[in-house]
């Protein structure tokens, strides 16, 4: 299979990001100043919204185009026994299993005023994503929302480039092995491919991030080595990604990455989602 299928209109492309929301997102995120997890990744995926919004527009005259569809699913328990797998956005973008880019971009929760990087003013800063942290980790739940997501956009759009999945977590699957349910998951495919599964993992020690490792013989624990199995091999055009964003990667590296902080969080989501570099 290729992954090669262009984005466009009629064949547009789906993004699934499942999100740890369990207690443990309250810890800091590695090279953040001091940030919890649950902030600093909130405001990087509100920041990966707008970039998708601005990816989308094409002419002045015109508002984003129904390039992408988005889906941000959070994961975390209530109780014993009572995971809660449901849409990270609120209404009315939670009304469907994905959100359209030009829906995304009329429905910010709301819009904040922020310094600007060169300390020349402040710019206004869409929110979409509100951080969250309670209970357990039911990973596996949440593969299987991921899965279900994805199997209905394939029968809409069997052409297309496969959907993306994304998991960003900090812990161990609390709801049983994921691995089954990964590999169900990438079973799904297109005429172009099959679903890419993606898995990071968010530090809290100040330890060297590993991005996009081929082997996961050298990682330090067997959830570690249970994430990486998980996880796809990068198409070439995202092995060109990683390169671009000063990762080493070699042929058979895969979606996977290991103590990450706040630039890598980044690097990981720019190459996951550099499929919308093939718009026309």
């Amino acid at each position: 299979m290729s992954y090669d299928k262009q984005v466009d209109r009629d064949n547009p492309s789906c993004i699934i990001i499942l999100l740890d929301q369990s207690d443990s997102m309250r810890d800091p995120l590695a090279g953040d100043a001091g940030r919890s997890k649950k902030e600093a990744v909130a405001d990087i995926l509100n920041g990966l919204l707008y970039e998708l919004v601005l990816r989308c527009v094409k002419s002045p005259q015109e508002g984003p185009r129904s390039y992408f569809a988005v889906a941000v699913v959070g994961y975390c328990t209530s109780g014993p026994n009572r995971p809660l797998v449901q849409s990270a956005f609120s209404s009315p973008l939670d009304a469907a299993d994905v959100a359209w880019i030009p829906d995304i971009a009329a429905n910010p929760l709301r819009v904040e005023s922020r310094p600007s990087p060169n300390g020349s003013g402040e710019i206004k800063t869409p929110i979409w994503i509100q951080p969250r942290s309670i209970g357990g980790t039911p990973m596996c739940g949440a593969i299987d929302r991921a899965g279900r997501i994805a199997a209905g956009w394939l029968q809409q759009y069997p052409d297309s480039f496969p959907p993306i999945v994304m998991n960003l977590t900090d812990g161990e699957a609390n709801d049983g092995d994921p691995l089954p349910w990964a590999e169900r998951l990438r079973g799904l495919s297109s005429r172009d491919g099959n679903v890419l599964l993606f898995n990071l993992h968010l530090s809290t020690l100040a330890a060297e991030p590993l991005l996009f490792p081929s082997s996961g013989a050298n990682l330090p624990d067997e959830y570690a080595r249970t994430l990486h199995e998980m996880s796809s091999e990068l198409p070439e055009f995202m092995l060109e990604a990683a390169r671009a964003q000063g990762s080493r990667v070699e042929a058979g590296a895969r979606g996977f990455g290991f103590n990450a902080d706040m630039r890598s969080v980044m690097t990981f989501l720019n190459v996951g989602t550099s499929v919308g570099k093939v718009l026309r």
